[in-house]
């Protein structure tokens, strides 16, 4: 489990001029919700979004969330929900947190890697990831960085399945643990290329058999 930390201030102006005039100081409109509990709209600070936002494993990263009002301050554990971007400079347009509660499980999409090279890239196969993320239900301090799978001993033909995924105690896969997370296939351009061969082959053979013929 990983956590990192975020300072944010408690907004007291809402409305589209109010984010406007936020965004305008370089700041980004946020809300907090959770289970039970009142949202509160806050801003942050682009900056330090987007040191948090190089993390790929972000949305499955606790955040100890520091919040200002004037000269007091409360603390919140964190995940990040969602985060909505401009459709052109895709830059961070509004970010929602969600306040977790240490003794409940939550539901965390967590991050797919594959290491190690296949045996069956080394014999002329491709290594496919079908899927790159998957959600997962735990405890907050159950919530695990990343998946990584070792693809080493795959064969061409061969694929790896959620259910092959090495879980800790207490963490479930909510997803189809049949599901194909990563196969090594014949290259289809080689297929092509083969098919094209076996046609040209066979226009061949029939062109002998016709000058055959016609001697």
């Amino acid at each position: 489990m990983k956590q990192v930390s975020l300072n944010a201030d408690l907004r007291t102006e809402c409305g589209k001029s109010a984010v406007k005039k936020l965004r305008r100081e370089g700041l980004i409109p946020a809300i907090l919700y959770g289970h039970k509990k009142e949202s509160i709209p806050l801003s942050l600070s682009s900056l330090l979004l987007n040191r948090i936002m190089t993390d790929e494993a972000i949305e499955s990263t606790l955040i100890d969330l520091t919040i200002k009002a004037g000269e007091n301050e409360e603390k919140k554990t964190v995940v990040l929900k969602d985060i909505q971007v401009g459709p052109v400079k895709r830059n961070c347009l509004h970010v929602d947190f969600y306040e977790v509660d240490m003794s409940e499980k939550i539901v965390v999409p967590i991050s797919i890697h594959l290491i190690g090279k296949a045996k069956g890239v080394e014999a002329g196969g491709i290594l496919q990831q079908i899927k790159r993320e998957v959600e997962v239900k735990c405890l907050p301090s159950k919530i695990p960085g990343r998946f990584e799978i070792d693809v080493s001993n795959l064969e061409i033909g061969d694929s790896i399945h959620l259910g092959e995924i090495s879980l800790d105690e207490g963490v479930e896969i909510l997803e189809d643990l049949s599901l194909v997370v990563a196969a090594v296939s014949t290259p289809t351009v080689m297929k092509e290329a083969e098919e094209e061969m076996g046609i040209e082959e066979n226009r061949g053979e029939q062109g002998d058999k016709e000058e055959k013929e016609n001697k």
